[in-house]
């Protein structure tokens, strides 16, 4: 049986990874893919339960319980989900993974990147994504965009809190340009999407 394939794809709030994810599962349903989107936080029933805990703006979570909450979601994931779909050949589409960590919390609330990078060694145990695609959007085009919707408990944090997750995103993308392919989100959905399918359509089609 031919191996899974993990990808992630990340962007600040406002950058429409929901709108991609979207298209592109259209895509991979008429192309007979086989495929999983996991979703963070979410994707398991415990992971459901601690999204609710995690996005509703009437919890006043503290900065390290985020944190912890975050990757007790993800661990949980990676063993329910994640590892199962990719022994069982499939691909694996993760709406959020450890570079949200560092770019929300290890950078925007300042709990640091080593303190993050531990955490993942614990909770995903070698688990990582061959592949991200980074939607690269600004943050006053995140701001524009969010501006007319309800907010959870991150979307309704300040300026400053959004601008430093997104410089955080941009070193990222500038550390790992292999595995972070940046991609402008500031264009029509249809011409995103467009680049989105041919490079997972690439990596799907040469994985080993």
């Amino acid at each position: 049986m031919p191996n899974g394939l993990f990808l992630s794809i990340e962007g600040i709030d406002g950058s429409g990874k929901s709108t991609q994810l979207d298209l592109l599962t259209a895509r991979l349903e008429a192309a007979g893919i086989p495929f999983l989107i996991n979703r963070e936080p979410g994707g398991s029933t415990v992971g459901r339960q601690i999204r609710e805990i995690l996005l509703n703006p009437e919890n006043p979570v503290s900065p390290v319980a985020e944190l912890l909450l975050y990757f007790a979601n993800r661990a949980q994931n990676v063993d329910e989900q994640i590892r199962p779909a990719l022994a069982a050949g499939t691909l694996v589409i993760s709406d959020r993974y450890t570079d949200s960590t560092l770019a929300y919390q290890g950078a925007a609330r300042g709990l640091g990147q080593a303190l993050v990078r531990n955490l993942h060694e614990i909770a995903c145990r070698g688990t990582e994504p061959a592949l991200t695609v980074y939607l690269r959007v600004s943050p006053a085009v995140s701001a524009e965009r969010l501006s007319a919707q309800k907010k959870d408990r991150l979307e309704a944090e300040g300026p400053g809190f959004h601008a430093r997750v997104y410089e955080a995103y941009e070193a990222l993308a500038a550390a790992y340009p292999t595995r972070m392919v940046a991609i402008d989100g500031d264009r029509e959905a249809s011409l995103i999407a467009g680049d989105i399918w041919r490079i997972v359509n690439e990596r799907w089609s040469a994985r080993d």
